[in-house]
């Protein structure tokens, strides 16, 4: 009997940043990655198809289901990858669609709050390997989630208490966005000059870049970690 192919999903909400340590952590290691935007009307495939999925993040909201009929389809889509278990890693928009379809609340900060820019994320517990000492690593987002049922937190931080958590080894969301490199980073910054609501002034991008560089090392080192465990247990599972 043929060893069980593995093969990796891609959902980003937007195109032409393919530049991120997760793309180019699969590249390195071989791994077989196809793409999904489902913004762009990209019909969702079989969750059971895929080994691991990893949801990105994005300028909606998860709870945009009135609005987006994209945003209904992936939470229905998520909810299938956790019947089908399917890995699963949310990263921000991502980790907090999976925490609704877990049944947990998406909401602005109480206090009207946001986090843009390299914020200093702590481990709940050293002992786990997910984050075993602080991390500082971008984050860009004014909603934040409740801790969904059945779930571990595993990081913690000081405005979003909540900033990663886990339902098991292969099923996960994080708050904060270790995708992003100084690559990314750059055509984000573009990006966001276009748009009215939101814009950074050239201050505020310099000193985002200048801490993208200074925490490159770090955040690459635990992607790295992060993501040989991560698709390790799923490929564990899949066999």
């Amino acid at each position: 009997m043929s060893e069980p192919v593995n093969r990796y999903l891609f959902v980003k909400h937007s195109p032409n940043w393919n530049v991120d340590r997760c793309t180019r952590w699969m590249q390195t290691n071989k791994k077989i990655v196809d793409w999904c935007y489902p913004v762009d009307e990209d019909p969702f495939p079989d969750p059971s198809a895929y080994t691991g999925v990893i949801i990105f993040g994005g300028a909606n909201s998860a709870n945009d289901c009135s609005e987006h009929e994209w945003v209904r389809r992936e939470l229905r889509f998520v909810e299938g990858c956790l019947e089908h278990n399917t890995g699963l890693f949310g990263i921000c928009l991502g980790a907090q669609i999976l925490a609704r379809a877990l049944g947990a609340t998406v909401q602005p900060h109480d206090k009207e709050l946001r986090e843009v820019g390299f914020c200093r994320v702590d481990p709940v517990d050293t002992s786990n390997a997910f984050l075993t000492s602080p991390l500082t690593v971008m984050q860009w987002h004014s909603e934040g989630f409740d801790l969904p049922p059945g779930t571990q937190r595993i990081a913690k931080g000081d405005d979003f208490p909540n900033q990663a958590y886990q339902l098991n080894e292969r099923v996960l969301g994080v708050q904060f966005h270790p995708e992003v490199n100084s690559d990314v980073l750059a055509i984000w910054h573009e990006r966001n000059k276009t748009r009215e609501n939101g814009v950074l002034n050239d201050e505020q991008r310099r000193v985002m870049m200048v801490d993208s560089h200074r925490h490159e090392d770090d955040i690459s080192r635990w992607l790295d970690g992060f993501m040989h465990r991560w698709t390790g247990q799923c490929e564990a599972v899949r066999a």
